[in-house]
């Protein structure tokens, strides 16, 4: 089969055998467990993400593998794309770490995906300057010893302190948005 996948101007056709879809398999239902639990797009959690937000997510692996040149892990997820929506006509990919702005066509079957997304509300002027300012004061996750962290600055004293110790980054990023979250509500009252 084959996945055409466009890079800013340039598109790529990407092969991936028959035989590397049947024999993946249970590591694709891995992924799938994984990605059961939540992901991370963008700037937002998904709790429940639909057929559309894991390719999304599962593209950006697709760019990073193809920029680094690793060949294994390209065929692999392009390999999983196709073994979940073996009707994608074509993947345009974000380059600029906006993953949820990653865009899939579909090839024009007559049949309906059968995904939903949620729609989601367009923020507001007010809201996305509220998410400006608390992002500011609340780090990137990060890795200490062997639990992931983030860091919160206090408004009072202008220190930073580290919050957040979970077992896995996925964890930790899901934390770091809830106090991104909590932090909007305190800049709002």
């Amino acid at each position: 089969m084959e996945l055409n996948v466009v890079i800013d101007e340039d598109i790529f056709t990407l092969n991936v055998p028959d035989q590397l879809l049947q024999q993946a398999g249970s590591f694709f239902d891995k992924m799938d467990a994984d990605m059961d639990q939540g992901i991370q797009l963008s700037r937002q959690w998904v709790e429940n993400p639909q057929l559309v937000q894991r390719l999304q997510l599962v593209g950006d692996k697709l760019l990073t593998a193809l920029e680094t040149e690793d060949h294994q892990l390209g065929r692999m997820m392009a390999a999983y794309m196709l073994s979940r929506a073996p009707d994608i006509e074509r993947i345009y990919l974000d380059t600029t770490g906006e993953i949820d702005n990653t865009e899939i066509q579909f090839k024009n079957t007559g049949i309906e995906p059968t995904f939903s997304m949620p729609m989601m509300q367009e923020p507001s002027g007010q809201d996305m300057e509220l998410r400006s300012r608390a992002e500011k004061m609340v780090s990137s996750v990060f890795k200490q010893g062997r639990l992931y962290h983030f860091s919160l600055l206090d408004p009072e004293t202008q220190e930073w302190a580290t919050a957040g110790a979970a077992k896995d980054q996925q964890q930790a990023e899901t934390l770091r948005e809830q106090a991104v979250q909590q932090r909007m509500r305190e800049l709002d009252d």
